[in-house]
């Protein structure tokens, strides 16, 4: 086996060879070429994991409100003990977990609701797992859906899921969509939706390359490159026996044995200047941004981590500017399913318990306290009627979620 052979193994290295006869060595590198899905992507690179279950957990530790159509809470709701135990596998917190990570790593899910009767309210609740799934030619449609009956014809056509190496036949009707971008945006995309990790799978190539750069150059930091000069007569100066005793003494794979006349050579020479930590950084950057992070929630940087108070502000941003928005949008998925929409209730999702979010609930009430002595200033110099502060309380309640 040659020196470089030794050193990169026999498939990595590509030789050419020019017409005076000298050999170049490159890295045989087929660059962004990888078949792996969203979902893999998800599973093992470690940035992407760590940003899509941050959003996850967050997600799915959002208390539910089950509404009616004056906004008071309704008591003993059965769509809201349907959401605590969905099936007889999960939790609540478990089954949205599952729900907001498919919906990021494929940009959609679908929960298969079980149901005894169609009018019924479902028995059990299953997020399907969006690689499973055969649309087969579903998504073609040549025409606009206008009434119910095509809608209901629409409903009846059946997909297949294989569960256990075991192929069902599930109607689309059955199915509660949710997209984390938008459906249709391609043609025959009718209820698909594009996974956000599409525009980032360049960058997460390049973290694995540089994580698996990091990996052989610290391995070749142990390496050394020793040149075996030759004699006048041209006998090599070191012979067999002397390279045996010579990996003995130093180990086998520390120190490599040219023949060729070469300096002896520390194979990483400083692996500062390759940059290795920055360019994670920053690649990390792009993954978390992309699914509307932000630096201080997760900071990959050693020279500018972020104080305790920006972690904890960049949670609340997150909350508040993403993970709100997607919770809500969820949860009106399933109302609009469980036809609550036509009787004016709404479920309601909230993060006002979540530690972090202590600081803006006390900011809320003392919003609330200095509106409320205005609201009495106002009736008492009577430019406001009692019904007329009332009203505008109980607006402000609302707006502030309390």
């Amino acid at each position: 086996m040659g020196i470089f052979s030794s050193i990169f193994g026999r498939n990595n290295i590509k030789v050419t060879r020019d017409k005076l006869g000298n050999f170049s060595y490159f890295p045989n590198v087929d660059a962004f070429n990888d078949d792996k899905s969203f979902l893999d992507w998800s599973l093992t690179n470690p940035v992407l994991m760590t940003v899509i279950a941050l959003r996850s957990k967050l997600i799915s530790q959002m208390q539910i409100q089950h509404l009616n159509s004056k906004g008071d809470v309704i008591e003993y709701s059965p769509e809201l003990k349907l959401l605590n135990k969905p099936n007889y596998f999960q939790s609540k917190q478990d089954f949205l977990f599952q729900l907001a990570w498919y919906l990021s790593a494929e940009g959609e899910n679908y929960t298969y609701e079980i149901k005894r009767f169609q009018s019924e309210l479902p028995t059990n609740l299953y997020n399907l797992i969006p690689t499973q799934l055969d649309w087969c030619e579903t998504q073609k449609l040549n025409y606009f859906i206008k009434n119910d009956k095509e809608w209901k014809d629409f409903s009846k056509k059946k997909v297949k899921y294989t569960l256990d190496n075991k192929e069902h036949n599930i109607e689309i009707g059955s199915l509660v969509p949710f997209y984390d971008l938008a459906n249709n945006v391609s043609p025959d995309q009718w209820m698909h939706s594009p996974s956000r990790v599409q525009s980032i799978v360049k960058t997460l190539q390049n973290i694995e390359e540089n994580l698996k750069s990091k990996n052989v150059n610290l391995k070749m930091s142990q390496k050394y490159l020793a040149s075996n000069k030759s004699s006048s007569e041209g006998t090599p100066m070191i012979q067999a026996d002397d390279k045996k005793e010579i990996h003995k003494q130093i180990g086998r794979k520390s120190l490599l044995i040219s023949n060729a006349n070469v300096d002896v050579t520390h194979l990483v020479s400083d692996m500062k200047k390759l940059y290795l930590d920055e360019q994670f950084s920053n690649d990390s950057l792009t993954v978390l941004l992309a699914f509307e992070g932000n630096k201080d929630i997760l900071n990959y940087s050693s020279s500018s981590g972020s104080t305790y108070e920006n972690q904890e502000q960049g949670i609340i941003r997150y909350v508040q500017n993403s993970i709100q928005s997607t919770a809500d949008y969820i949860l009106d998925s399933f109302a609009l399913s469980w036809g609550l929409n036509e009787r004016g209730e709404t479920l309601k999702a909230s993060f006002n318990h979540l530690p972090v979010m202590q600081t803006v609930m006390r900011t809320k009430i003392e919003t609330f306290k200095t509106y409320q002595e205005a609201l009495r200033l106002g009736v008492d110099a009577q430019t406001l009627t009692a019904s007329e502060a009332k009203e505008m309380s109980d607006k402000l309640k609302t707006d502030l979620g309390l």
